[in-house]
Parts: structure tokens; sequence; C-alpha cells
């Protein structure tokens, strides 16, 4: 076979690409569409006013439509979201899925500790705090909170991880194809500090599917480490809670330790059972 000259691979890995994201595309693109109709049902209110009320109201609703769009897109080529997204329901490994769910919620308390104490800029930290207590706003809290750890978890990972990585795995090697479905996962967030902890936990995300051939177990990663946003807040949202348990740097720190305990040995102990059934 005739071996590609450099210019032909570039064209070939940027067609890859292209074909991948075109799911995060819709992925975008859907919740923005709506609440612009929703802004022009309520007679032009402000889009900053609509977000505040309405704003995860309008995501969830173009998150589970860009599903609905994907699984009839998958059933026009005689496949489902299930088969595209390589969500495979038979022969899960419970204990697996629940070391990883360990392995979530520690990375994610201790990420949040290392950023309470590191001194970083105070508008990387407020941006941040500001997305993370997103789920808060609006008049639906029970929404808020399922959005934030079942529906956009389970929807980032069938798109970035399902869709997307499965389509740059057939160009570039596992490396490369997870390293572009991170950058893009990372990219998504905007806010500085919440692209670092996309981007890093995008590779974890990554690897995990890898690894397993299965998109469930990323959701699984993914969603335990969402999760942890809802104790994190009901803390600090009372003062006597939050003073009793993140009161000083000492008990932050603590906290993280500790998290990074649990997440250390739920990631030995995934790595360790993976191998043991390979």
């Amino acid at each position: 076979m005739e071996e590609l000259t450099f210019q032909q691979r570039l064209w070939k890995g940027a067609g890859v690409v292209v074909y991948a994201v075109r799911p995060l595309i819709l992925f975008l693109c859907l919740p923005a569409l709506l609440m612009s109709f929703g802004m022009m049902l309520m007679g032009g209110r402000e889009a900053g006013e609509l977000i505040r009320q309405s704003g995860n109201f309008y995501y969830t609703l173009g998150i589970l439509l860009s599903l609905v769009i994907l699984h009839k897109r998958s059933r026009k080529r005689n496949s489902s979201i299930w088969e595209d997204a390589v969500l495979e329901r038979q022969g899960l490994v419970w204990k697996r899925i629940a070391l990883l769910a360990g392995a979530g919620i520690g990375l994610a308390v201790f990420f949040s500790a290392l950023i309470t104490l590191l001194p970083l800029p105070k508008g990387w930290i407020a941006s941040y705090q500001d997305s993370s207590g997103s789920f808060q706003k609006g008049t639906d809290q029970l929404l808020s909170i399922a959005s934030t750890v079942i529906f956009a978890p389970v929807a980032e990972e069938v798109v970035f991880r399902g869709y997307m990585l499965g389509r740059l795995l057939k160009g570039f090697s596992e490396k490369w194809a997870i390293g572009l479905s991170a950058l893009l996962f990372a990219l998504c967030h905007v806010s500085p500090l919440w692209v670092i902890y996309a981007g890093l936990m995008g590779l974890m995300l990554g690897w995990v599917a890898v690894r397993e051939d299965n998109t469930i177990y990323a959701i699984a990663l993914h969603i335990s480490f969402n999760l942890s946003v809802i104790p994190i807040s009901w803390v600090n949202r009372e003062e006597g809670r939050r003073a009793l348990l993140f009161g000083s740097p000492f008990k932050v720190g603590l906290w993280g330790v500790l998290a990074a305990c649990l997440a250390g040995w739920a990631c030995y102990r995934y790595v360790r059972e993976k191998s043991l059934c390979d």
C-alpha cells in the first residue's frame, strides 16, 4: 500500500476531526437556540435574567433533545445511540463502577481543596465559584441538581467519549484520540480553572472509556465527580456548617488529604481489578 504524504495525512486527520465534532456542535448549539426561542416567547426578556431564572431548564431540554437527535441519526445508519456511543449494558462489573465512583468523589473533593488553598487569581476563583454554584440558580432546584449530577454527565460522556472519541480512534492513535477529545472537552468549559479541571478529567475519562471499551464506566466516574458539588455547596450555604467543616486552611487541607487517599486507593484497586480480569 502506498504511504500517504504529510499533506495527505494532514487532510485525512482534519476530515476525521470535522466528522468527530459534528455531535459536539449539535450539543453546544441546541441549548442556545432553545434559550433564544425562550427569549422570544418571554417578550424579549434580557438574556441575563432568563439565564438566572430558566437557564437550567433550557440547558437540560437542549442536551436531552441532542441525545434524541443523535439517536435518530444513528437509526438512519441502521445503528443506535447504544452502539455508536459504545454504551454496552451487558457484562457490567459493578465493583469497578463502585471503585470509579469512589475515585470521582475523591478527586473532586481534592481538587476543590487544592483550589481553595492555592493563591490563584481572584478572577479565576470568582468564575469557578459562579460556575460551580450554577445548579443553585433558577426556580427549579430539583431540575438543576438532576441536570448537574445526571443529565449533563450522561450527555457529555455520550458526546465526548462515545461519539467523538470513537470517531477520533478511527483516524488517530489511542493517545492522540484521548488527548484531542480531552482538549475539546476542556475548551468547552471556558472558565480557566474549569478548563484545567476538565482537561485532566477528560484524559482520565477517555482512558477509562477506551480501557473498558464501554462509555458507561466513564459515565459512572463523571456522575460521581459532579455529585460532590452538592454536599460541598450545602455545607457552604450555612456559616455554622462552613466554619465547622471548612473553617480553616488546616481543615480544608485535611479534607483534601483524605480525599486524595480515597481517590488513590480507588484508582489503585480499579487498575488492579481490571488487570486481574484481562
